[in-house]
């Protein structure tokens, strides 16, 4: 189709820095500012979002809205309007947080199983960092933000809403292909936020983007977590934890409480003893992570577990979408893309303890079991039942 894609980035005079850089790597797509009306008082990213939905041009067939704390990879124009061209109907989200509570496991999974594609969850805020949506439905949104008081704050959790009703599908790109800039955010939200699997700086050929049905219909089946047992991995203090997202019990989808696996992974269809012999046997201990020789003298057993866990647990699930998921030959720059899922898990879930010890040889060692484990949990558990 012929796309014609409109930009405006959400713009807090605070960061007036930012937007030369940001405007530049656009290019050629030249991106309007919306400033925030209200610069000095209460932080409300939906006070701006207002403006910006609603400030679609007339010729446009899609609307990007970006955050001005981001950072587009390289070659973004040409990677978006591939990317819009297989999704021209969905919302298309350009990023999502590496440790939010659903969608950065259905991210991490999706890069898995060698899918372009993310589906994300209805439940969950949706990542607005960077988003796409049609033309028509930009200007449906701006209609439907309009009336909610600012002190809502929170757009990410209305477009969920938006999107839910009008039934929108949601979907991330996978690798991500903005990421978020390492400062405080304006709306106050504590902790570190990166993209859970960055595009950084890859060339993207447009084939990239062409999904593979089987994977991404058990992938959407999945993302909306219908079945009571329906789970995603966390990696949270060093420690692998399960989320059953449990359907229709109202919990908040940020709840903080984990069901710690060596409890539970068998109610997710893994069985734990699988997964301490799998670590046990397979050699799962390399030595720039064991060795007292090593510049980081040691990564603990308990650590190596976690990660192991984890990585197992994902392959296991992944196996589950069906055939197509477990083919050896995958798409092109799938095995970087594990890596960089993997990577990202590890950068965020280990606990500042064991995370600040990692130079570059023992956090690559330590990437690479996490990618073993993955690999081990896909090929050696059956599929309890399938998605696909």
């Amino acid at each position: 189709m012929d796309l014609r894609i409109s930009v405006v980035i959400m713009h807090h005079p605070s960061r007036s820095h930012r937007l030369p850089r940001l405007m530049g790597a656009c290019a050629p797509l030249r991106p309007r500012v919306v400033a925030d009306p209200d610069p000095t008082g209460p932080p409300s990213p939906l006070r701006t979002a207002k403006r910006a939905w609603a400030a679609v041009p007339g010729d446009a067939t899609h609307h990007l809205v970006l955050q001005d704390d981001v950072a587009p990879t390289a070659g973004f124009a040409g990677c978006l309007a591939d990317a819009i061209a297989r999704r021209p109907r969905h919302a298309v989200a350009l990023y999502s947080n590496w440790n939010s509570p659903q969608n950065s496991y259905l991210v991490r999974r999706a890069a898995a199983a060698g899918s372009p594609w993310a589906p994300l969850s209805p439940a969950e805020w949706t990542p607005t960092q960077g988003l796409v949506l049609p033309a028509a439905h930009a200007r449906e949104l701006a209609a439907f933000l309009a009336p909610i008081p600012d002190e809502i704050r929170d757009d990410d959790e209305m477009i969920a809403l938006f999107c839910q009703e009008r039934g929108i599908p949601v979907a991330a790109t996978v690798p991500h292909l903005v990421d978020h800039a390492d400062e405080l955010t304006i709306a106050g939200h504590p902790g570190s936020f990166h993209a859970t699997v960055w595009a950084g700086g890859r060339h993207l050929p447009s084939e990239h983007w062409s999904p593979v049905e089987e994977v991404e219909a058990g992938l959407t089946l999945r993302a909306a977590a219908r079945e009571p047992r329906d789970f995603v991995v966390e990696l949270i203090g060093s420690r692998c934890v399960l989320r059953f997202l449990r359907p229709g019990t109202g919990e908040p989808v940020e709840h903080p409480f984990g069901w710690y696996w060596r409890d539970w992974s068998a109610l997710a269809g893994v069985d734990p003893g699988e997964i301490e012999r799998a670590f046990a046997e397979s050699g799962a201990c390399p030595s720039s992570l064991t060795s007292p020789s090593a510049a980081s003298p040691t990564v603990s057993a308990e650590v190596r577990a976690e990660v192991w866990a984890a990585g197992h647990i994902l392959g296991a699930d992944v196996s589950r979408l069906g055939p197509a998921a477990l083919r050896r030959t995958r798409p092109p720059l799938s095995a970087e893309l594990l890596r960089d899922a993997v990577g990202s898990w590890i950068d965020c879930g280990l606990s500042l303890a064991d995370r600040l010890p990692l130079d570059e040889a023992s956090r690559s060692a330590l990437i690479d079991l996490g990618v073993a484990a993955v690999e081990h949990g896909r090929a050696a558990t059956l599929p309890e039942r399938t998605y696909a």
